[in-house]
């Protein structure tokens, strides 16, 4: 099923076209250093220069390479993304499937999902920074704690589906263990959605780094990040368009990535949802 299904999302323009744009961004994280020079030199002498070939994306403020600060930025951002989502979804996969079968688990952790997700998310992240103080670590478990409920809602939602279904009834009421019934039914069919919850996760996860380094939270001074970048520009935006523009291009063609590769992955994964 899961083959049938991955091969249709390979033949659906629209996600092969996000998976091309966050395939792009993800090769320029990787080969960020043979791609780019160090993010941490700084050129007094090479200040606010328009892009040109020695400096493909201009300069900042302090005589940094602008395109260096992008690839580096895109490792940032991608890498905090990618770990953030993967806890994020794990957890929240285990506690949806759990919470849709088990009403005790349901009662106890969807009190504290609710909980949780009565803060406006941007408000806890910053309130977990304030507590921990900065850092990598501290940012991906803030964006992790956010992420986890809105994933156990959707996850739990498909759970229950399935443990509604005639087969799984009777399956349990013919004695099997309730171990069996999880891995065998209830699991796999809320795997669907998780797969396409994972995609949001991740853009939603991009754009939080972004905003908070835009603000000067969570991520230390010396740390690249598109952010760090865009907040640099507002005062220098008429005079060195160039230090917002790459930066904000970067996240946009990232996001958008990730937005395309979704809705392909909800139309296949998710026929009711489908274009017609």
């Amino acid at each position: 099923m899961l083959r049938q299904r991955f091969r249709d999302l390979m033949r659906d323009r629209t996600a092969m076209a996000g998976a091309a744009l966050l395939g792009l961004m993800v090769v320029l994280a990787l080969l960020a250093p043979l791609l780019g020079g160090d993010p941490y030199r700084v050129d007094p002498t090479s200040t606010l220069r328009p892009p040109g070939a020695s400096h493909w994306f201009g300069t900042d403020e302090k005589g940094r390479d602008l395109w260096t600060m992008v690839v580096h930025g895109a490792r940032t951002s991608l890498g905090i993304g990618a770990v953030t989502t993967a806890l994020a979804v794990l957890t929240g996969y285990v506690l949806g499937v759990l919470c849709g079968y088990f009403r005790w688990v349901d009662a106890v952790v969807m009190r504290v999902v609710d909980g949780l997700m009565s803060f406006p998310s941007i408000v806890l992240v910053i309130s977990l920074v304030g507590v921990l103080g900065d850092g990598v670590a501290t940012m991906i478990t803030g964006l992790t704690v956010v992420l986890i409920p809105m994933v156990t809602r959707v996850v739990r939602g498909a759970a229950l589906a399935v443990k509604a279904m005639p087969m799984v009834e009777s399956t349990t009421s013919l004695g099997s263990r309730t171990s069996w019934v999880l891995l065998r039914y209830v699991a796999p069919e809320a795997l669907s959605v998780t797969i396409v919850q994972a995609a949001l996760a991740f853009s939603v996860t991009v754009l939080s780094v972004a905003a908070l380094s835009f603000l000067g939270i969570g991520l230390p001074p010396d740390v690249p990040s598109w952010g760090t970048s865009l907040s640099a520009a507002q005062q220098y935006f008429y005079s060195a368009w160039w230090i917002g523009v790459f930066p904000g291009l970067a996240i946009v063609l990232t996001v958008l990535g990730l937005v395309l590769l979704g809705d392909g992955l909800r139309d296949v994964f998710d026929p009711r949802s489908a274009r017609k």
